[in-house]
């Protein structure tokens, strides 16, 4: 987890010398930790590159042989490996010249040739591990968790997103739905004494049913601080506290083994470790905060539930000035898109967002780049990706967009 640099590892799979030495050579220039392995069966090279955890990794032609196609594909859609960059050694002829073009074809999948040179290799490494901050969606679902067949692509968990700190182990969690649950059991394989902040939009069931799922509150040497805007009813610690009695769930706030302190936030901006965080009220029909998180000189916005009405109704102009100024020019917003424009139309005043609404908004906003969250329960699989689809054709040219994805990485350098 921990990103200093002298913690950076690659990870060579490879008999190649020719290979073994440039890229030894190039990564003691780094101060990087090279591991390298022997060609392996896809089945045991999937299983230690999730032990090992590597910032990149390098493969020979040779150790795809194989399949190319499903390793490199599962690699980059598998939670632990989707923002971890992968380079192939490649012949351009020879006698895997169909794998090397299989190969290209991979979205996501770097080619290089087997004669790079070293001072290239350098900086290729120089480039891909400098400090970046990585977004990774651990649930995307609204409303209620729909683990069934129509929604296995997208995932049914609700929301919970995580944001990778550069030059820290500490964690920083968006929203605690019912994804936070895998969040904890990856944590759980390799990391001791976990540490960092969760900040909650609201205290809405699909953003906190997770809560007492994540193991790690379970765990003494473990220190969480739990963050949510004011209540009505409360702050945060009574806010769930309510949700956390007997009569609801046999577990209270009392029996977690790990430091928790429960923060009733202000809007006003914040600095912790490394980072800062600061609020706007979203339209909702709770307090609901959306988060604006600055790190490394990048600034994401996280805004899982907001009601934008049609900008030709004219109506909430004053919120939406507010809100032009708080998403202007930010490098990456995630929002609320649970509806079409039809399926809005009944749904008024629940709180939520159609996508063509949203993408219109981060248009005139001038955002950088656009993730549409929070997908109705009733969206499947197939509605999701023709979607996804439509909107990378339709609006590519305005800014980098799609629907978030579970397990998903987008990183930031």
């Amino acid at each position: 987890m921990n990103n200093n640099r002298i913690n950076k590892k690659v990870y060579l799979v490879s008999d190649d010398p020719q290979e073994l030495s440039v890229l030894s050579s190039a990564a003691d220039i780094q101060g990087y930790h090279l591991i390298k392995d022997s060609k392996l069966r896809h089945e045991e090279l999937v299983s230690r590159i999730c032990a090992i955890h590597p910032d990149l990794i390098f493969l020979d032609e040779q150790s795809l042989k194989e399949d190319p196609e499903t390793l490199l594909e599962y690699l980059k859609e598998n939670i632990e490996t989707s923002s971890t960059p992968i380079y192939v050694f490649t012949s351009s002829n020879g006698v895997l010249s169909e794998q090397a073009g299989k190969i290209t074809n991979c979205k996501e999948v770097t080619t290089l040739s087997r004669g790079i040179d070293k001072s290239d290799l350098v900086n290729l490494l120089e480039n891909a591990l400098k400090p970046t901050v990585a977004v990774r969606f651990w649930g995307v679902r609204g409303s209620t968790p729909c683990p069934n067949k129509h929604n296995i692509t997208y995932g049914g968990n609700t929301t919970c997103v995580q944001i990778e700190l550069p030059f820290s182990d500490e964690l920083l969690i968006l929203d605690s739905g019912t994804g936070i649950r895998n969040l904890g059991n990856y944590l759980n394989t390799f990391t001791e004494n976990v540490k960092g902040n969760i900040f909650i939009t609201h205290p809405h069931w699909d953003h906190i049913q997770g809560f007492p799922f994540f193991k790690p509150i379970y765990h003494s040497g473990n220190r969480f601080q739990v963050h949510m805007p004011p209540q009505v009813t409360g702050g945060c610690r009574e806010i769930l506290s309510g949700h956390l009695t007997k009569t609801f769930f046999p577990v209270t706030l009392d029996m977690f083994d790990a430091e928790i302190e429960y923060i009733t936030l202000e809007s006003d901006r914040r600095e912790y470790n490394g980072y800062s965080i600061e609020y706007l009220l979203a339209n909702h029909p709770i307090s609901t905060a959306i988060y604006k998180v600055r790190v490394a000189g990048r600034t994401i916005v996280f805004c899982p539930d907001n009601e934008l009405t049609p900008i030709e109704q004219k109506t909430n102009a004053f919120f939406y000035s507010r809100l032009k100024e708080f998403f202007k020019g930010v490098d990456l917003l995630i929002h609320d898109a649970q509806y079409n424009l039809e399926e809005y139309q009944n749904k008024v005043k629940w709180g939520h967002s159609a996508w063509e609404t949203a993408v219109d908004f981060a248009i005139r906003s001038n955002v950088k780049n656009l993730v549409l969250t929070h997908h109705d329960p009733d969206s499947s699989d197939i509605y999701l990706k023709e979607l996804d689809e439509y909107i990378q054709d339709q609006f590519s040219d305005k800014f980098e967009i799609g629907a978030a994805l579970p397990g998903k990485g987008l990183k930031y350098s």
